[in-house]
């Protein structure tokens, strides 16, 4: 079990660098410890997806 995994629990994400995209709005990816789609709302802040519609990872 990676160290880093309880951080998703306060929803403290850390994406796989060479999967993230630009989706026009904002960086999108999986996060590399849960593997759930997170979105970057500031510089080295990812956070669990909160958009939903054709922009979000599906």
């Amino acid at each position: 079990m990676n160290l880093l995994f309880p951080l998703c629990w306060f929803n403290r994400h850390s994406p796989k660098r060479s999967r993230v995209k630009w989706d026009g709005l904002n960086f999108v990816g999986i996060c590399r410890n849960c593997k759930k789609p997170i979105r970057r709302r500031d510089k080295g802040r990812w956070e669990k997806e909160w958009m939903s519609g054709p922009a979000s990872l599906g």
